[in-house]
């Protein structure tokens, strides 16, 4: 009895088997969302005023914000008014149309905010728009 014994090299994979994958792929998902949570940057909690109307093209300028506090945060990073001044001061040098968008707390007085563009534009800086909410 001679039984025809097939080694199965010469057999074409007729199908493939994505289980495997479909795990290392889901176990990279949960990897990533899991390290996305520890990257989120630290929120700013500024209550701004609200208005009809806001300009559009605010993400084009530098951000400076104001907290309630008087904490002063320049493109997020907390700065003295020195150092914000020395800041804006040499960025001006460069951009000649720099524009600065403030975004204060609206609980701050007037008196706090007009000081702060005082500031803003002894620094060089002629334009300066107010963040407001819609």
């Amino acid at each position: 009895m001679a039984m025809s014994a097939q080694s199965g090299d010469d057999d074409e994979i007729s199908n493939i088997n994505i289980t495997p994958m479909v795990d290392v792929i889901l176990v990279l998902l949960v990897i990533f969302m899991v390290t996305a949570n520890f990257l989120k940057k630290e929120s700013i909690n500024i209550n701004l005023p609200k208005v009809q109307a806001a300009d559009p093209n605010v993400k084009k300028s530098t951000q400076l914000a104001i907290t309630r506090d008087g904490k002063l945060l320049l493109e997020g990073k907390s700065v003295s008014e020195k150092e914000l001044f020395a800041n804006l001061e040499r960025e001006a040098k460069f951009r000649a149309n720099m524009r600065v968008t403030l975004s204060a707390d609206e609980n701050l007085s007037y008196g706090t905010i007009t000081k702060l563009m005082g500031v803003i534009r002894k620094a060089g800086v002629s334009q300066i728009a107010l963040s407001v909410k819609k």
